[in-house]
């Protein structure tokens, strides 16, 4: 049999193609895994030839913590490289539980966590320890990248994708795209400083001749085995005792009152007495009673209502921070907030000043028929009494959180966050709970602060001592009163706009994502957010509302139901404005204008409370009509007597959701509602224990022993 001509071309073709082929082949073998060579179509001499991951990978195919650390760190290395190269299950384990292919860096996605629990379910021969290291890629000194950052989060220009990488700044707006947080299995005898000094090397090897360098860190707390690493110590003991001891008293109560109340109805009707006893002042029956305790005529159930609406929206804006604070991926999602809206969101850090109004108007209107009725005790007595009558109420479901959050919460989680979450919340609360106690938390530097949210509860009592002097004086000589009210009023005005004239502050808490991941260090939030003297017009003009409301209801004025809407639609409107004003401030590359940001440091704290000031001056005068029934309803009334309690648990029930987590948080809307209606219920159960075992029973004693006085 013979070949055609063509046939023997044909041949002869392939046989040389596939020589060329095999060439190739072994030229691309010598190359790292899945390169991506730049170098030849970049005009660029000084970007590397190379892809970010692609150079990660040289670095990381073989790396393990080499020729540092203690003898014993170096002895598990050893047996863990002879195990890996005869493929032994548990060594592979480790090795394959993190990435060493770092993906989706220009989208923004800085956390290659790996698989935790693969990491640390390693026990023997050697234990598994999973960290959680910061590297971040800088230029050499002497060379500058910049490219060209557009509107649209999808465009980083045209520019070459390393100068997206080696160009960046810290754009508070945007995720860091010069910046990987990798996970990374490890020996347990092995430490943090000694992951850091390898991983340094290695990285250096491949990135140094690149000529851009990477700074590595790496946090002794996000080194973590599996199990419960906290120390045990007597606190803890006597805390778990103390609570122990309180949920045996409310259940032997519940049950003594239980068959009091049962014996009752097998009498006659004339032989029935309601059961009282100090002792079942601890009932969960008892406790129930007052939180469901409902009074249709009661004007001030509508204050209730709009407490557990503020609540919940609250609710809605600590959750979606704690989940963009954390690992997340798809971070566009929060980028396009800051470019796009919603500018709600953007300027909502005032949203507390609603529940400072509401207490500078509860303690007017519980005051003044008090301190008007003729009496014998002492001027000093009458200005005390209430005072430590809040304290008493306030105090006890307080401590009870800052000894759970110091000694409870951190021996009930576990995963890559769980220590450098939580512990640092412990410690915190064990070195400054006594600035908690003296209500001055909000006067330290927020480093130290035991409870982020006890900032507001500082505020409220130093409001309530000055709110009850007030009130004293009003009942006295109301001319006095209002004469000093108005002055303390614009003073409250002026300080704010005279501070950060000053200072050259910020005039609003942005909420960026550097605030976001750690708020404690936010200078604004340190020094202007958490300041009494920088929100105090909530609180006086809550009082302010009162007197107007006794001043209409004394000259029997009410409005019409036109005034009414159309009042509200209008200053909803301008206080709508005013708010969403802020956003402005969001912009990038904008301006500083020392007169604007001044002015609306102080305006921002006037939105919420002008706005609530003309509901209540509607509400107490005249009505809303069907509004008012869905504000003062018997569904809504007890869920805004829970709002104390939900308002310390809150924050730490996110806490714990987030520190357990093991890999980035997809930011969807769908995920945000998710979380939010997850959370918000846990934090509703919790805030029911917590009213239920502590706030109740207390505040019944208080209200027996103190109130009556």
């Amino acid at each position: 049999m013979s070949f055609k001509p063509p046939a023997v071309v044909a041949i002869a073709l392939i046989v040389f193609l596939s020589t060329e082929c095999s060439n190739g082949q072994v030229a691309s073998n010598s190359e790292s895994f899945v390169a991506l060579n730049f170098g030849a179509s970049t005009p660029d001499a000084d970007i590397p030839g190379s892809w970010v991951s692609d150079l990660f990978y040289q670095a990381l195919a073989n790396f393990t913590v080499r020729h540092v650390g203690s003898s014993e760190c170096r002895k598990q290395v050893e047996i863990y490289d002879n195990s890996l190269r005869n493929y032994t299950s548990w060594a592979v384990r480790m090795s394959e539980s993190w990435n060493r292919y770092p993906v989706g860096l220009l989208a923004g996605n800085r956390y290659q966590m790996g698989v935790y629990d693969e990491c640390v379910d390693v026990h023997h021969p050697i234990r598994g320890q999973y960290c959680l290291s910061e590297i971040k890629l800088f230029p050499t000194e002497g060379k500058y990248y910049g490219f060209n950052r557009t509107e649209n989060l999808d465009d980083f220009g045209n520019d070459h994708g390393w100068k997206t990488v080696l160009g960046w700044v810290d754009y508070p707006d945007q995720v860091q795209r010069n910046s990987l947080n990798l996970g990374i299995c490890i020996p347990n005898s092995c430490t943090a400083t000694d992951l850091q000094t390898s991983l340094q090397n290695e990285l250096d090897k491949v990135f140094l001749p690149e000529h851009f360098k990477t700074v590595v860190k790496v946090n002794p707390l996000l080194c973590t085995v599996s199990g419960d690493m906290y120390p045990y110590n007597t606190a803890y003991y006597v805390t778990n005792v103390v609570l122990g001891v309180l949920f045996l008293i409310c259940g032997v109560s519940t049950a003594h009152h239980y068959i009091a109340l049962s014996r009752q109805q097998n009498k006659k009707e004339d032989e029935k007495e309601v059961p009282t006893s100090f002792f079942y002042r601890f009932s969960f029956i008892h406790s129930f009673k007052v939180l469901l305790k409902f009074d249709k005529e009661n004007e001030f159930n509508i204050l209730n209502g709009w407490k557990a609406i503020l609540m919940t929206a609250i609710l809605l804006g600590h959750r979606f921070m704690y989940l963009v604070g954390n690992p997340i991926i798809n971070p566009k999602f929060i980028e396009n907030i800051y470019v796009n809206g919603s500018y709600l969101y953007l300027t909502c850090m005032n949203f507390t000043d609603p529940f400072f109004f509401i207490t500078g108007f509860l303690i007017y209107s519980t005051l003044i028929p008090i301190y008007k009725k003729p009496g014998k005790a002492s001027v000093l007595l009458q200005l005390i009494m209430p005072i430590i009558y809040r304290i008493i109420r306030i105090l006890p479901a307080y401590c009870a959180m800052m000894a759970i959050t110091a000694h409870i919460v951190p021996h009930h989680g576990d995963g890559p966050l769980w220590p450098y979450k939580t512990w640092d919340e412990a410690d915190i609360c064990k070195n400054y709970w006594w600035t908690n106690i003296l209500f001055i938390s909000n006067l330290i530097d927020s480093k130290y602060e035991c409870l982020i949210v006890s900032w507001y509860i500082s505020c409220d009592v130093q409001f309530c001592i000055f709110g009850v002097i007030i009130v004293y004086i009003c009942s006295k000589n109301i001319k006095i009163g209002i004469g000093l009210l108005i002055a303390i009023l614009g003073v409250s005005i002026f300080v704010p706009f005279l501070i950060t004239m000053l200072t050259k502050r910020e005039g609003i808490i942005k909420i960026l994502l550097p605030f976001l991941e750690n708020t404690r260090y936010s200078s604004t939030f340190n020094e202007s957010y958490r300041a009494s003297y920088m929100r105090a017009y909530p609180f006086f003009i809550g009082i302010a509302t009162g007197i107007i409301i006794d001043k209409l209801k004394e000259n029997k004025v009410k409005f019409s139901q036109i005034t009414v809407y159309a009042g509200t639609f209008t200053i909803t409107v301008i206080c709508l404005w005013v708010q969403l004003y802020g956003a402005i401030f969001y912009k990038r590359d904008r301006p500083y204008h020392l007169i604007e940001q001044s002015l609306y440091s102080t305006f921002n704290h006037c939105t919420w409370s002008t706005l609530f000031s003309w509901i209540f001056v509607c509400h107490f005068s005249s009505g809303y009509g069907l509004l008012t029934k869905f504000f003062s309803n018997r569904f809504i009334v007890p869920l805004g007597r829970l709002s104390y309690s939900v308002f310390l648990v809150n924050l730490t029930v996110m806490m714990i959701s987030q520190s357990r987590m093991r890999s980035p948080n997809y930011l969807s809307m769908r995920t945000v509602m998710d979380a939010w209606l997850y959370d918000a219920l846990k934090s509703y159960f919790f805030g029911l224990i917590l009213f239920l075992v502590v706030e109740a029973p207390i505040g019944s004693l208080a209200t027996k022993f103190i109130k009556r006085k």
